[in-house]
């Protein structure tokens, strides 16, 4: 009753491939964000922790359908593994800020 049926699971592995393919972009790009990286890291970080909830609430609802709960739990995959690289590039670069931060107070 509850099992994914073929083209449901066709239907996921794809997802997951897409959702994979724009995150592996989204991190090898990181490096060369010319924006504010720790605004993008907190914005995933939001951004993963809704999808937590909604995950957890979605489980907890429809207990035993686990359809849409593979999903959203794809998509917390997703903003949690771009959340971590936008941290470990936002850590990894402070010298870049502090630059930034003494040429501003020289001015």
């Amino acid at each position: 009753m509850n099992t994914l049926t073929t083209p449901e699971w066709i239907a996921t592995i794809a997802f997951a491939l897409i959702l994979a393919l724009i995150a592996f972009r989204v991190i090898r790009g990181m490096p060369n964000m010319a924006g504010n990286i720790t605004a993008f890291r907190k914005r995933t970080l939001v951004w993963t922790q809704v999808a937590l909830v909604l995950t957890v609430l979605q489980l907890n609802f429809k207990a035993g359908d686990w359809r849409f709960g593979i999903i959203l739990g794809l998509i917390v995959l997703f903003t949690g593994s771009i959340w971590l690289a936008a941290r470990h590039y936002d850590l990894r670069r402070p010298e870049v800020v502090e630059s930034a931060e003494q040429d501003a107070g020289k001015e």
